[in-house]
């Protein structure tokens, strides 16, 4: 879309940038609708990639290309506070900062961001699927046995938007945000738990058994 934007921009003898009166743009190009057609492809793919898009297969490229790696990026910081008698960990703050490129909706990319670091605190210290050794059922399949933290489980949220231009990774700069606000909570929770108790745990969840040393 950005580069047939462009290209109708162009025929239209409009600047980039430029504040355009569309009715004089017109007027002067003679014509009451103008139409473009445009694709592109990321490096690395086939130039008939948009073809087979459109037949429903998919050729998932990007990443690390040439000289430059077209990633997403964050870091995640957390506090943790742990009961000294009963060993129970609370996650009272939380700051993450991301930059992905283009951000076209700021308030949506924020919930993401905040939504992935909440998921990450129940993949550090609540969720894990209980397997029946005898039968392999389930045996935490339903919402109430399945252990999952919600936004006031975390009193202090914030994510922070990183300005990044990136005009490689594609003609509209942006990246994908996905589950970047989840990729390093557990780790960052991990090291709170270590920096505040001296244990360093590699095993998810943590649970109060894993600090209670006897």
């Amino acid at each position: 879309m950005m580069i047939a934007c462009a290209r109708i921009r162009q025929r239209l003898g409009l600047q980039k940038g430029e504040d355009a009166d569309l009715a004089a743009a017109f007027e002067r190009f003679g014509q009451a609708g103008i139409e473009e057609y445009a694709e592109w492809t990321p490096p690395g793919a086939k130039k008939d990639s948009t073809k087979t898009l459109y037949n429903g297969t998919v050729k998932i490229v990007g990443g690390p290309e040439e000289d430059y790696t077209a990633f997403a990026f964050g870091a995640i910081y957390s506090e943790v506070r742990i009961n000294k008698y009963t060993r129970e960990i609370r996650v009272p703050r939380m700051v993450g900062a991301f930059a992905a490129g283009r951000i076209m909706n700021a308030k949506t990319a924020k919930s993401q961001y905040l939504g992935g670091m909440v998921w990450g605190v129940g993949h550090a210290l609540h969720e894990v699927a209980e397997v029946d050794p005898r039968t392999g059922a389930y045996m935490n399949d339903n919402i109430s046995e399945y252990l999952v933290p919600v936004n006031a489980d975390i009193p202090n949220m914030e994510a922070i938007i990183v300005p990044e231009v990136d005009e490689k990774v594609n003609p509209a700069g942006v990246k994908g945000i996905g589950e970047i606000g989840i990729v390093g909570t557990a780790a960052s929770i991990a090291n709170a738990v270590h920096h505040a108790t001296g244990i360093r745990l590699r095993k998810l969840p943590i649970r109060i058994d894993d600090l209670v040393r006897t």
